[in-house]
């Protein structure tokens, strides 16, 4: 069986700020990158080790997309569906892992006072959308398509990460292929319910060889 991908949620305001604002040159760049280095190695290894080496140094090709911008959802985005933020196509490769941030809040009220500070009836999500590559029908039958839901009467924005790995098996990217496009769609129910995004991104880290 699958496993669920894993969640962390934490206020804003208690990360630790990056103290380098410096842009990092981030390895491998290309495919050509690990092919190079797939080929020197196994001058002197035997090809399965290298594969072996190649990931445990999780040496993967990353693309990223982010947004950010406040923007607001309720009741009537429901059947719009409308993303907040799509992915470019996934590389060609094996996908290894994927990585989403969402930094949101809901209205930051409620009648339920029992359940404020819960995620108990809490009435704003995020679900993940999957566009296969020129039209293809995506399988999403065993995936758990719910990314992340908001605190319930929590005014403060929050960060949400979701993270999917092969290693854990996850359904997710079983069915991701070449080409597809990834989005995050946030969702809202019932009135007086809002579902506010302040940023986000996606991460995707594909293994041109395996």
């Amino acid at each position: 069986m699958g496993s669920s991908p894993s969640t962390i949620s934490q206020d804003v305001n208690t990360l630790i700020p990056n103290s380098s604002n410096q842009e990092n040159v981030q390895f491998p760049r290309n495919s050509d990158d690990v092919l190079r280095t797939f080929s020197t190695l196994r001058h002197v290894l035997p090809s399965e080790l290298v594969l072996e080496i190649l990931e445990f140094a999780q040496y993967w090709l990353h693309a990223r997309v982010y947004r950010e911008g406040i923007n607001t959802y309720d009741e009537r985005n429901w059947h719009d569906r409308t993303p907040y933020l799509t992915s470019g196509p996934v590389a060609e490769g094996r996908v290894e892992e994927i990585r989403i941030k969402i930094w949101s809040h809901d209205q930051g009220w409620s009648d339920y006072r029992e359940d404020h500070g819960t995620y108990r009836n809490s009435w704003t999500w995020f679900e993940l959308g999957i566009e296969g590559f020129q039209g293809r029908e995506v399988n999403t039958e065993h995936v758990d398509l719910r990314l992340a839901t908001n605190v319930h009467a929590q005014r403060q924005t929050a960060v949400h990460e979701i993270v999917y790995r092969r290693q854990d098996n996850s359904r997710l990217i079983e069915a991701l292929r070449t080409g597809d496009h990834l989005s995050i769609i946030p969702l809202s129910r019932y009135p007086g319910w809002r579902n506010t995004v302040d940023k986000a991104s996606i991460e995707v880290y594909t293994s041109p060889i395996f």
